[in-house]
């Protein structure tokens, strides 16, 4: 059994020398763990084809211009390629294919990139992006299903719904039906 630092580092992704304190922050703000806070979170607003989503502004490394990714053979129809952002080669996702948008109506000419935060390396194409708002964990509505969902809840604003977007899951959701390429020995 590892070390209480050790599970920490691992389960965030933080190296040795980052303050325990800083790793225990980062560790509660997960989304995970954000139904059972009390505190408010910045949510940053994209639109991608006809959907208004949110992504937590503490899982956006930075938000970049467009520029045309390098197509993945036999990848799946939510995956655009891959793109160089700050040094790290990003897997863009399109994301109104993620959420069941037809290839016609969904985001054709994306102005800029979001890159994630995480081991996954994954970027989201967007239409455009929208302003940071602040939400209570009680503000977010539990999506209808129960299984794995790349739809963490619903905000409500104003009249409009912004759907939450549950970044742990979206690798999983655009690989789904295609097998990973393994290496062979």
């Amino acid at each position: 059994m590892l070390p209480a630092r050790a599970r920490l580092i691992a389960t965030t992704g933080y190296n040795h020398q980052t303050p325990i304190v800083e790793i225990e922050r980062v560790k509660n703000n997960s989304s995970q763990d954000y139904r059972e806070s009390d505190s408010k979170r910045d949510l940053r607003v994209v639109f991608a084809g006809s959907r208004k989503l949110g992504v937590f502004a503490d899982e956006i490394e930075t938000i970049a211009n467009w520029r045309t990714p390098t197509p993945l053979p036999h990848a799946p129809k939510a995956v655009f390629g891959v793109v160089c952002i700050h040094g790290r080669m990003l897997t863009v996702l399109n994301v109104a294919a993620l959420m069941g948008e037809g290839v016609g109506v969904g985001s054709s000419n994306p102005s800029s990139i979001v890159a994630l935060r995480g081991d996954e390396q994954l970027a989201l194409a967007v239409d455009r992006v929208g302003e940071n708002i602040a939400v209570a964990a009680d503000e977010l509505q539990d999506p209808k299903d129960d299984g794995r969902s790349v739809i963490l809840g619903f905000v409500d604003q104003g009249d409009e719904s912004i759907t939450v977007l549950n970044v742990r899951e979206l690798f999983f959701a655009a690989i789904r039906g295609h097998e990973r390429r393994h290496r062979r020995f």
